[in-house]
């Protein structure tokens, strides 16, 4: 990210400073530039010009490396008629060369943002459960190893659904079509007055204003996101460790958990709502 804006070639280094805009020129040429070329390793750009032109033009050689180096430097004439310095400026991606140094930017050019998702919002809302959130992050990539995308990695193994032994073990089965999911989602819905669609996408997509009312709306995220953690972990201890429970017994954990979270954000909520709190509009319902 280090370039070097050349002046008179008295300070940038030939063969190691971007200089070119190409890059380094030994990564051009690779170790052996200086050794065919005849330039020290060390040269700086001023040096490699003699008699009003770069020296490698002058060289009858039809060296690969000569040839290509002839093609990569810039004209010699403005470094020959300069009397500024050589100066070093920062340019982190495809932003403006500058002389100051900013960790933002730097950070952006290496973490490039990533493709745009309908749903990030509904993932990584404030007021989330880490693990719940990571969880639905994974489903909403499809990256779950699921039994149907395990048996398309060549992995031997049953197709069907452990939860319900009636289907074949998918991604919108488990989460959406399954009957032990939906006896646990139809339990929190009915209690919400909520109407989600059929399909995992579209039902990502309704998660973005399930509600008018605000705390309904937060709470019917982290619904969203405990029933996939939990089923998911239903499911793996039935495989793991063949203990299997009833969806009631899901529905009260889940209940527990979401409580949980949702005590210390109504001690910090400074909502102006006066009517109720985020924890009462809970207990309103369950």
């Amino acid at each position: 990210m280090v370039i070097c804006e050349v002046g008179n070639g008295s300070t940038a280094r030939f063969w190691h400073d971007n200089w070119t805009s190409l890059g380094p020129l030994i990564d051009i040429t690779g170790p052996r530039g200086p050794g065919v070329t005849g330039l020290h390793v060390d040269a700086v750009v001023a040096e490699a010009l003699r008699d009003g032109d770069w020296w490698v033009r002058r060289s009858r050689s039809r060296n690969r490396l000569i040839t290509m180096l002839r093609e990569c430097l810039p004209e010699a004439a403005p470094i020959l008629n300069s009397e500024a310095e050589d100066i070093y400026l920062w340019k982190p991606g495809n932003r403006v060369a500058s002389c100051t140094f900013s960790t933002a930017d730097t950070w952006e050019a290496l973490h490039p943002q990533g493709e745009t998702v309908f749903w990030h919002r509904q993932v990584w809302f404030q007021g989330r459960i880490p693990k719940h959130a990571f969880i639905t992050w994974v489903i909403a990539r499809n990256r779950l190893g699921t039994r149907d995308r395990m048996r398309s990695w060549g992995v031997q193994g049953p197709a069907t659904c452990i939860l319900c032994n009636a289907a074949d073990e998918t991604r919108q089965h488990l989460f959406f079509d399954c009957p032990y999911r939906t006896e646990v989602w139809t339990f929190f819905c009915s209690r919400l007055n909520l109407h989600p669609p059929a399909l995992f996408e579209d039902g990502l997509r309704w998660l973005r204003n399930p509600s008018p009312d605000e705390f309904v709306k937060l709470i019917a995220k982290l619904v969203f996101q405990a029933a996939l953690y939990s089923i998911w972990k239903e499911r793996n201890v039935r495989i793991h460790n063949q203990a299997f429970r009833p969806a009631q017994a899901v529905i009260l954990e889940m209940k527990q958990t979401i409580q949980a979270r949702l005590d210390p954000l109504s001690r910090a909520s400074n909502s102006r709502r006066t009517d109720t709190t985020l924890l009462g509009t809970w207990f309103n319902f369950f």
